[in-house]
């Protein structure tokens, strides 16, 4: 039952981050009204209980604070200057399109609304798939977005617990928000399950000499 709890959890944040978008088109309205119905039928499939389950999560994820051009201006956070995201792994792409790196290449071309379009439109064909929540993450992170950061590396990391470099990215979300002690929570957590990468204990040790 867990995993379908956290399924929903991802796809009703996946329907938060659309809804949230100022200027929806024809061709994200109709992917909406395809969600809904799927939500739909899946609320039905695993019965009431799960369905109650599901929806206090999406309710905790309603406060979810969206980008767009109302968006808090982020608070100023000292960042690692020695590359202050950790990258998703080229090699753990998730098999959902033949143009997949359509997504990277926006991306890195620091077109990141684009970036984040596309794989917006990964997670609707795959809610499930950790890497793309994660993605989602590295880009609001690249946009000081720590808001939206935050809760999609939750999301990420949710559905893989066992990922160094998710907890470390959602430590840094932390940190750029100035939640101090989640983000040292977070760098332990990936220095746990990696405790050889220097920047993780760096990082931490830094956190700890804040003020």
């Amino acid at each position: 039952m867990l995993a379908q709890i956290i399924f929903f959890l991802a796809l009703a944040l996946l329907v938060v981050l659309i809804l949230r978008r100022a200027n929806l088109s024809a061709a994200w309205m109709e992917q909406l009204a395809s969600l809904a119905i799927r939500f739909g039928q899946l609320l039905v499939k695993f019965g009431a209980k799960t369905g109650n389950l599901v929806a206090q999560r999406a309710r905790r994820a309603t406060g979810f604070q969206r980008l767009g051009d109302d968006r808090a201006k982020p608070a100023e956070a000292k960042i690692p200057a020695n590359g202050f995201w950790q990258e998703e792994s080229l090699d753990e792409k998730p098999e959902l399109f033949s143009n997949f790196d359509e997504g990277d290449a926006l991306f890195k071309a620091e077109k990141y609304q684009e970036a984040e379009r596309f794989f917006l439109k990964a997670a609707a064909a795959k809610p499930s798939d950790p890497r793309i929540y994660a993605r989602l993450g590295v880009i609001y992170l690249h946009e000081k977005n720590y808001n939206d950061a935050i809760e999609s590396l939750k999301v990420a990391v949710k559905l893989d617990k066992y990922n160094p470099g998710r907890h470390y990215n959602l430590s840094l979300a932390y940190w750029g928000n100035k939640d101090k002690q989640k983000a040292i929570a977070s760098v332990r957590e990936a220095i746990s399950l990696d405790p050889v990468t220097a920047k993780y204990r760096q990082f931490l040790e830094q956190l700890l000499e804040s003020k």
